[in-house]
């Protein structure tokens, strides 16, 4: 076979067929325009729009990297990012997440993305560095997590400012752990704690379903999609860090491994991530076998591990939380405000079916028995009541989010309609201003036979909570949430840190009990309807968000 006859047949067996893709957002039909380019930084892309696709297609593992990294960007990614371009969101921090979700993706489903190295990386940490740029830095650490050019980016950062790089490396670390708690959030709310369905919980990330709500007549569709969602989320993160002021009290001397060569791979084999193994994200464990594609002209190696020695000073990631927390309370105020909590708005119901029975048990006053607790009632009651008896107690306030994250079904409400004996029950979800957005869905044994249509988002979260304790019976009455903990205020979309932060503090001042999905509220309040005493606590998620910030 000829050398063009090579190179003709290696093209058609490497021809990528974005055409193949189908999405809920947009009908991707007709031929697509494909060809080659070469495997150096800016000539690969694609326009889902023109149905355009330039990348190389050799058979090298960059090759087959940078295929995959187009191919998903058709498969998942918006044909237009104006819609998520925000005052808080701005186009490179959304740019940036949005490669990072795309290079996750494709890293879980087994792409050599380690062998994502451009060649250029290490100089572009050193311009950027050189610039003073830091800002851009966090972008670039960002859109270069889960690929093999984020060790040389750093490497290049810390050769002209170490503070800046100890930093960055951290950044990465917190990325890649909010990656992982997506994927770890996504599979607790759909399958339960114990799934193990990855590959599903990475379609509903990579959802391309048009979000909506409802207005109160229709479901209005927007001009957003699901699996942009945690883009935003992402974006959120790395605009903080980006307005935050540049690092600096780097100790030199005790970063002196570096001169030495210790600490090779160090930058991903220290993280703890679900499912925890090194080779999932150790970029820099992989750099001996992908720096031979990005000589530079000294004969080094574009990401000599030997730069990347193990730190001993560690950064404080709470200053990146505190900061993001504060940078998004500012923007509020600035803003005049805008940004609050849906006031409840009840909805109309009809609670035609009874239901039998009580939650918890509470001690009366009874005429027989062992131990007589009550002498004083010999003189003062008629029927001599100075015994004690247990009886079932109706009380209770169950709090149903609907919303559409929590993608629950008829059967679902009413399960944990029937399981909540005796309790009041409130069912809610967010949309317009004028529309209903709560629902009691039972109360005093009776409850909903018919459940409403509703909104499909969040928006009165925190004010349902506080609804629901008004409402309660007595002050030891159990309430029990069950929500995935996405909530976020009326005004700008994305801000949950502080959203869900709000709510984190409400639910441990009251004690309410919470849940992640159906199955775990009912088993929950079976044990109360046994006799179960109370055991209130948060989401996991949120404790492991908010542990310092609750704490004080």
């Amino acid at each position: 076979m000829s050398v063009e006859q090579q190179i003709k047949e290696t093209t058609i067996r490497n021809r990528p067929m974005p055409e193949l893709f189908s999405r809920s957002d947009i009908r991707n039909s007709g031929g697509w325009d494909v060809g080659h380019a070469p495997a150096v930084r800016g000539e690969p892309f694609i326009t889902v729009s023109g149905r355009v696709m330039r990348v190389p297609l050799d058979d090298s593992e960059l090759s087959q990297a940078i295929r995959a990294h187009e191919q998903i960007h058709v498969k998942i990614s918006p044909q237009d990012l104006t819609p998520y371009i925000t005052e808080l969101t701005p186009e490179q921090a959304i740019r940036s997440a949005e490669e990072a979700r795309v290079n996750f993706i494709a890293n879980e489903l087994g792409f050599p993305m380690k062998s994502m190295v451009t060649g250029g990386d290490k100089h572009d940490g050193k311009v950027i560095a050189g610039a003073e740029d830091w800002a851009s830095a966090v972008y670039a650490v960002g859109a270069s997590c889960f690929t093999g050019g984020l060790t040389p980016l750093i490497s290049g950062v810390r050769s002209v400012n170490p503070d800046w790089a100890s930093a960055l490396r951290d950044l990465a670390k917190e990325v890649k752990k909010f990656m992982k708690s997506q994927v770890r959030e996504i599979k607790k709310r759909k399958w339960g704690v114990n799934s193990t369905s990855t590959q599903n919980a990475l379609k509903v990330m990579g959802s391309t379903e048009v979000n909506e709500y409802y207005d109160g007549d229709n479901y209005i569709k927007m001009d957003t999609i699901v699996g942009m969602n945690h883009t935003i989320a992402l974006a959120m993160l790395l605009q903080a860090v980006a307005e935050m002021p540049p690092p600096t009290g780097y100790n030199e001397q005790e970063d002196s491994g570096e001169a030495e060569g210790e600490g090779e791979g160090e930058l991903e084999g220290q993280e703890e991530l679900a499912g925890g193994a090194s080779d999932e994200d150790g970029d820099g464990a992989e750099q001996g076998e992908n720096a031979g594609e990005a000589m530079k002209g000294d004969g080094k190696a574009d990401g000599d591990p030997s730069e990347l020695g193990d730190e001993t000073q560690e950064v404080d990631r709470d200053s990146i939380q505190k900061t993001a927390k504060s940078i998004l309370q500012d923007r509020v105020h600035e803003h005049g405000g805008q940004a609050k909590w849906q006031q409840v708005k009840i909805g109309p119901t009809s609670r035609s079916l009874t239901v039998q029975g009580a939650i918890g048990k509470r001690r009366v006053p009874a005429n027989m028995g062992k131990n007589p607790r009550r002498m004083h009632r010999f003189l003062t009651d008629p029927d001599k009541r100075i015994f004690d008896k247990y009886v079932k107690a109706s009380g209770g306030v169950v709090i149903i989010d609907m919303s559409g994250s929590m993608s629950l079904s008829k059967d679902q409400v009413k399960d944990m309609m029937l399981a909540s004996k005796g309790c009041l029950i409130i069912g809610y979800s967010g949309g317009r201003e004028e529309s209903p957005n709560t629902w009691i869905l039972g109360d005093k044994g009776k409850i909903v036979d018919d459940i409403p249509r509703v909104n499909g988002g969040n928006l009165c979260d925190l004010s349902v909570a506080e609804y629901a304790i008004e409402k309660r019976q007595n002050a030891k009455a159990p309430v029990i949430w069950i929500t995935d903990g996405m909530c976020y205020k009326q005004g700008y979309h994305g801000q949950g840190w502080t959203d869900e932060l709000e709510c984190a503090k409400f639910a441990l001042k009251h004690k309410i009990h919470m849940e992640y999905e159906p199955e775990g509220a009912i088993e929950y309040l079976k044990g109360l309807q046994r006799g179960d005493k109370p055991n209130p606590r948060i989401l996991e998620r949120w404790r492991e968000m908010f542990t310092l910030h609750l704490a004080r």
